[in-house]
């Protein structure tokens, strides 16, 4: 008796869902960072700002307190307006099933932007160390801790630059996958993609038994 032929089996193309996950958990770890900078610089700017009364120079109207203020309020608004907007634009793509487009540029660009950002405020807050020791720890709306509170702005809005650099990088390398996850190729390999699809759904259509000899 004639042994049949095995019919070959081909593995599925990888879909990429592998890295939208990955992305996603990126971004959700940059919003965690985020959220913690946040805080602190909200914080601190509102205790900047309460202890300005108790200062021998006028702390807002004197042109050179307003660039640690205007760092940590800034910061944050703009931290706070990123992760709203890149949430939005990614859930509505994992809902809709979108592959990249005008959103998806547009986080990737704002997120290249706002590694130097964060890197400029932490540069401004950091200029501004011994100045806040020296004229703010006397004063008694000013406690020890709030000098800490500065401190770790600082070091969260470095953090936050380094952050925002790896999710851009994410952003950028993971965007074919999220166009594999959800059936969009580039067109350049969707026509070699449409002909392996067509000849394993021959082969997979095929009758073996035909062309076997006769017993």
């Amino acid at each position: 008796m004639a042994k049949i032929p095995a019919i070959p089996t081909f593995k599925p193309p990888p879909t990429g869902e592998c890295r939208r996950i990955i992305l996603w958990v990126f971004w959700t770890l940059n919003m965690l960072l985020n959220f913690i900078y946040m805080c602190l610089s909200f914080a601190t700017a509102s205790r900047l700002g309460k202890s300005a009364a108790d200062v021998k120079a006028n702390f807002i109207s004197n042109a050179a307190w307003r660039a640690p203020v205007a760092a940590c309020v800034l910061g944050g608004l703009m931290v706070l307006f990123f992760n709203i907007f890149s949430c939005v634009v990614l859930i509505r793509k994992s809902i809709h099933r979108q592959g990249p487009g005008f959103g998806y540029g547009f986080i990737m660009a704002w997120s290249f932007v706002m590694s130097f950002f964060c890197f400029l405020c932490g540069l401004i807050l950091d200029a501004f160390d011994e100045t806040v020791r020296s004229h703010l720890e006397e004063v008694e709306q000013w406690k020890t801790y709030w000098t800490g509170a500065y401190i770790g702005t600082v070091v969260f809005a470095f953090l936050c630059c380094a952050m925002f650099m790896i999710f851009f990088l994410c952003l950028v390398i993971f965007q074919g996958g999220i166009s594999k996850a959800i059936g969009l190729y580039d067109p350049r390999t969707d026509e070699k993609r449409k002909l392996e699809m067509a000849a394993l759904g021959h082969m997979q259509t095929a009758n073996p038994l035909a062309a076997s000899p006769a017993i």
